[in-house]
């Protein structure tokens, strides 16, 4: 059987460009790389991914791993028209970082 070669992600800076196909568990850890890289994360998210992009954060935050800095909206202009944006900037917290250090080993 032929195994699926994984690459470790790796980001070049510190903003998340959350899809709407994404599951929130995925998510979830992705932000835990850019938490751990970084020690910051700014989640983006366009339109109907936006929820996402909240719970993410919100869970983020409730676990203690980061505290939401700012929340930002704003319209953005696209080929088919406008859509809505939200940019949710979370910190780590310095428990956070040792739970992130020791569950991701990368």
């Amino acid at each position: 059987m032929d195994q699926v070669k994984k690459n470790p992600i790796d980001p070049k800076d510190k903003v998340f460009q959350l899809r709407g196909s994404a599951k929130p568990r995925t998510s979830f850890f992705v932000s835990k790389i850019f938490l751990k890289k970084f020690d910051e994360v700014e989640i983006h998210a366009l339109g109907d991914a936006i929820s996402g992009a909240v719970r993410c954060a919100e869970t983020l935050q409730r676990q203690g791993l980061a505290t939401i800095q700012k929340i930002e909206t704003l319209t953005q202009t696209l080929e088919r028209g406008q859509k809505v944006k939200i940019i949710v900037s979370l910190r780590v917290t310095p428990d956070g970082k040792r739970r992130i250090n020791e569950e991701i080993k990368q």
